[in-house]
């Protein structure tokens, strides 16, 4: 099938040029279908992993190298940009703190040639990342995708009644985790499917935890709005997986004081 590109300019003699660029998918070679990802996605460990043509920086993780460009890290990252102005010589650089494969999932956003989406496996590290690295498009992409997330909760509440006698759908998602729970913290979304909270929360510390040292508050209240609703024994045991400290657990649960004294006022205004 052919695809056919029509370009139209007109003069100011009323005359017209038209140019008629047509190509199909047939006449590319091998070689070019491989170079532009037309049959094949790119892997990118192997991308990285090899050095490649124009590559000017090593950067180790755990003894593990990757090759890299200077120029499309500094454009993205000022952090890398003060880096390589410091690294006169040209030095490898050493992250021993960073996961390798996390790494690479940032590059991807960083390099053209990969096409990313953000999803719920790498949203937590990918935010933690785009802070660290200070790159910007990164974290307003990461901000976008975690408020249109919460935005589909539709609510918080505990697993005391049979959810299919009120048609809701409940999916476990605890692999058989915290079976000693006589009961369930469930989270329902909008279309009507509802969740063991547990992994959930979990995220929700996660993100926080970033969010809250980096003042970014309209994220910060939204995820407070749905832990300030989960009760004490699971959010004990995610502020512990996740190892928040003093000073956010004060806070999640200051602000889960004063929804639970909002709750009582309403009841008893009603």
């Amino acid at each position: 099938m052919m695809d056919i590109i029509s370009i139209n300019k007109k003069q100011n003699n009323g005359s017209s040029i038209k140019r008629v660029h047509s190509m199909t998918t047939q006449n590319i070679s091998k070689y070019t279908k491989k170079l532009i990802n037309i049959d094949n996605k790119i892997n990118v460990h192997d991308y990285f992993l090899h050095e490649r043509p124009f590559t000017n920086i090593k950067i180790i993780f755990n003894q593990q190298i990757i090759w890299c460009d200077k120029a499309l890290l500094s454009a993205a990252s000022p952090i890398f940009r003060e880096l390589f102005i410091k690294n006169h010589k040209d030095e490898s650089i050493l992250f021993n703190d960073i996961d390798l494969n996390d790494f690479l999932l940032m590059l991807e956003f960083i390099y053209p040639i990969f096409n990313p989406e953000i999803n719920e496996k790498n949203i937590s590290c990918l935010i933690n990342l785009s802070y660290r690295f200070q790159y910007d498009m990164l974290k307003h992409a990461c901000q976008i995708y975690v408020m249109k997330y919460l935005s589909t909760i539709r609510r918080v509440f505990n697993n005391t009644h049979n959810s299919e006698e009120e048609g809701d759908c409940f999916v476990s998602n605890n692999n058989g985790k915290n079976e000693h729970n006589k009961q369930h913290v469930l989270i329902e979304f909008h279309n009507r499917t509802c969740v063991d909270a547990f992994h959930i929360i979990i995220n929700l510390c996660r993100w926080l935890k970033t969010y809250y040292y980096n003042d970014n508050m309209l994220p910060t209240h939204t995820i407070i709005s749905v832990l300030q609703q989960i009760s004490v024994d699971y959010l004990e045991q995610a502020l512990t997986t996740v190892d928040i400290n003093d000073e956010i657990k004060a806070y999640i649960y200051k602000e889960r004081a004063q929804y639970l004294e909002q709750i009582y006022h309403i009841k008893h205004i009603e």
